[in-house]
């Protein structure tokens, strides 16, 4: 994950903030000062000493570009401490009422800045905070419409950055019965790293029962930093939730880090990839850490299996190379798919998403592959962008027009539909279909108009190409 981003870091001090740092580090000089004129003998002169090094202290720390940036805690307990030992040096035997007020200043009040560091320290302060805008949220009646706009809520911020040591102001508010409530406290919570026992377990509890879509990604998100791995296969059962928001929180939360959880998510994400629930999801998209090299192994491998599982194992197959080739297109990569995209032994919906990633790219596809894709072994859909591309490169190409017609008498209206819609654009006839949108669905009556008007044309191509005395004879055809 990212690293956060802390605001306020290139903010300027406020002048009273400056003021009041100069007075904090000035005080022991002054003092050391003030009791330097007050005394005589043979202390006077340690007593100027330890003024004069307490001012060039000051001095540095102002020009010091970080120094305004430190804690003044630190420095306070440090300047003071020197100042009184400075002090007692220079009168050991005083009994001036100056000098004892200097010295109980110079004790008291590095006294009470280690006092005010160290429970700050302890987080008692944030502890107290985090409770009372916990609380602010509980009692709040003006919610948004929406249960999602819940997760940006000024008090929301807030209660993230109050609860950085301890969660459990946030976790109380998760059985509260309203789910706006539960919302907010699971965006505060949102991929946290630091869990204390039995913390993370609640947040999942919340998950698994919460009745509300909204809810249950909030729980998924927040549990998406969690290095626990019956957890993590916990959170990744999500990936089949009803809701198709949940399903996708649920990849974001689980699939960003596949270096280190892919053995424990495999199994899950197989289930999901084949699970109707999903069909419509596509590929499984995710953001975060590119899929590692076991991933591409698996997901091909399921490339290979009919089905829901094939297509969709595909589909993400393909978003993953088209994520690698905007990151980064090495050759070796490129190189990698033109080789799966030849081999016929290739899965065919992987071969086919390779092939329209690879049509976009300059001279990614060769004519030599193009050619070799021409052959009736291949898949028709692999068929068509060959030839597409071929009729790119160099129009009327007969090879790829010969392919053309074939797919147009296909049994199939779909590709009939895709053939025509590349022999309309590449060869300038009309079918009867509008440019620059989409086909028309396979059931409608244009679909059947368009497949009647292709066929004709290959036919009539057909005809054209028989010679004259063998007009009774059968042209033998390539297999679909």
């Amino acid at each position: 994950m990212s690293k956060r981003a802390f605001p306020g870091g290139n903010v300027k001090p406020s002048a009273v903030s400056r003021a009041s740092r100069a007075f904090a580090l000035l005080l022991p000089a002054t003092l050391l000062f003030v009791a330097a004129l007050r005394t005589d003998g043979g202390g006077n002169m340690m007593l100027w000493l330890g003024t004069t090094f307490q001012l060039l202290v000051c001095l540095l720390d102002s020009f010091s570009r970080q120094g305004w940036r430190q804690p003044l805690g630190p420095s306070v307990v440090t300047l003071y401490v020197i100042g009184l030992g400075w002090l007692w040096l220079g009168t050991p035997h005083a009994n001036d009422w100056f000098l004892h007020l200097a010295k109980a200043v110079l004790l008291v009040v590095p006294l009470l800045c280690f006092s005010l560091q160290m429970l700050t320290e302890s987080g008692a302060p944030a502890l107290r905070r985090a409770r009372l805008l916990a609380d602010r949220l509980a009692a709040r009646k003006d919610w948004p419409a929406d249960l999602t706009a819940c997760r940006a809520l000024p008090e929301v911020k807030a209660l993230r950055e109050a609860i950085h040591r301890d969660a459990t102001p946030a976790l109380a508010l998760l059985s509260h019965g309203q789910p706006q409530v539960q919302v907010a406290a699971l965006a505060a919570l949102e991929f946290r790293k630091d869990w204390r026992p039995r913390q993370a377990e609640v947040v999942l509890l919340t998950a698994q029962r919460a009745r509300e879509p909204a809810v249950r990604c909030a729980a998924v998100a927040a549990l998406g930093n969690v290095d626990d791995q019956v957890l993590i296969e916990a959170v990744a059962e999500f990936l089949r939730d009803p809701s198709w928001e949940v399903r996708r929180a649920a990849a974001e939360a689980t699939l960003w880090d596949s270096e280190h959880r892919w053995a424990w998510l495999r199994h899950a994400v197989r289930r999901s990839l084949g699970d109707p629930t999903c069909a419509e999801d596509g590929a499984l998209r995710h953001e975060g850490q590119v899929l590692t090299a076991e991933a591409v192994a698996d997901l091909t491998a399921w490339s290979a299996q009919k089905g829901l599982v094939g297509q969709r194992a595909a589909l993400t197959l393909a978003t993953h190379y088209a994520r690698a080739l905007s990151e980064s297109p090495s050759p070796s990569l490129v190189q990698e798919m033109r080789r799966q995209l030849a081999d016929r032994h290739a899965p065919a919906a992987l071969r086919i998403e390779l092939g329209r990633l690879l049509q976009g790219g300059q001279a990614w596809l060769d004519r030599p592959l193009l050619e070799g894709l021409l052959e009736a072994t291949n898949p028709a859909p692999l068929r068509l962008l060959a030839a597409e591309s071929l009729l790119e490169a160099e129009p009327g190409n007969r090879d790829a027009v010969a392919v053309l017609q074939h797919l147009a008498r296909l049994p199939n209206r779909e590709i009939a539909l895709a053939t025509a819609d590349v022999v309309q654009r590449r060869l300038g006839v009309d079918l009867g279909l509008a440019l620059g949108e989409a086909p028309p669905p396979t059931y409608s009556r244009q679909a059947a108009e368009v497949t009647r008007r292709i066929m004709v044309w290959a036919a009539a191509a057909q005809a054209e190409r028989r010679p004259k005395g063998n007009s009774g004879v059968r042209e033998r055809q390539p297999a679909p």
